[in-house]
């Protein structure tokens, strides 16, 4: 199927948006078949600049009376005033529902638009910003042609990964949605200490930069696991087990899951406030 020419519409043109916007641009999307609505000045201008075929508006209304894929890329405190607002034209039209919207379960998607809405809930992550990220999907009502649309459009900043179980959601937020602040955490340490032992900080960046990069580009391309290569690198008695003796004998692992734990906690209670039952809190 051809969905180059498909009609995508954003509401709410932020930083997930335009990084959408590009990507499916670079990809070979038609400009002309894109829309997006904001009510800042400023965001519609950024947009703007991206293409000067893109079609930018501030009505909500307008662009949801045009597409085959409409985006509801806005912040889960305002999602159900905006969806209500159009609500009434999205199931005139019927086009492919997509909520980027952290929270934002495929019941509340139901009930605000329509029980036979086509809706896809998708958890993307910071790095979809230069098309490296991964985006996890789950669907309602969506048959394989729309999925594999759903799936032009976000495998053009990234990967797409389809879940089975909604619940997964708030173990992926922990993941891989606040994941890149992990990484960039153990950089930010890696660095501080290079600084600390005498190395200059634009080395000190350098090294750690580029370690980082080769380490997930091994990672990804290497027949090994991540356990097999971890331990290749850590000969015995070697400054590596060296390191790793220390980590593991302040109990990382269990730090680690106290950590993830309380991300996928959070993301529960978030969930809970969005429908307003707070009984998990």
């Amino acid at each position: 199927m051809n969905h180059e020419n498909k009609k995508i519409a954003f509401i709410g043109g932020g930083m997930m948006a335009e990084a959408m916007i590009r990507g499916i641009i670079l990809h070979g999307h038609n400009p002309n078949t894109i829309y997006a609505s904001d009510p800042s000045e400023d965001r519609r201008n950024i947009l703007s600049i991206l293409n000067n075929q893109l079609n930018i508006e501030n009505n909500n209304n307008k662009i949801a009376l045009t597409c085959d894929v409409l985006f509801m890329a806005v912040k889960p405190q305002i999602f159900l005033d905006v969806a209500k607002n159009i609500s009434q034209i999205t199931q005139k039209q019927d086009p492919v529902i997509v909520s980027v919207a952290a929270g934002i379960s495929l019941e509340i998607l139901t009930t605000c638009f329509g029980e036979q809405s086509k809706i896809c809930r998708v958890m993307p992550n910071q790095p979809c910003l230069v098309g490296k990220g991964v985006s996890a999907l789950i669907a309602k009502n969506l048959v394989d042609d729309d999925k594999r649309l759903v799936t032009y459009l976000f495998n053009s900043v990234g990967k797409s990964i389809w879940l089975d179980n909604e619940d997964w959601m708030h173990a992926v937020t922990a993941i891989s949605g606040s994941g890149p602040a992990y990484f960039y955490h153990i950089m930010e340490l890696l660095t501080d200490s290079a600084i600390s032992a005498g190395i200059p900080e634009n080395i000190a960046k350098e090294l750690v930069m580029q370690t980082a990069i080769g380490a997930s580009e091994l990672a990804h391309n290497s027949p090994d696991d991540v356990k097999t290569l971890r331990q290749k690198v850590s000969s015995p008695g070697g400054t590596t087990e060296a390191a790793f003796d220390s980590l593991d004998g302040n109990d990382i692992r269990s730090i680690w899951k106290q950590a993830i734990d309380a991300a996928i906690k959070r993301s529960i209670d978030l969930g809970a406030r969005t429908t307003g039952d707070e009984s998990n809190n």
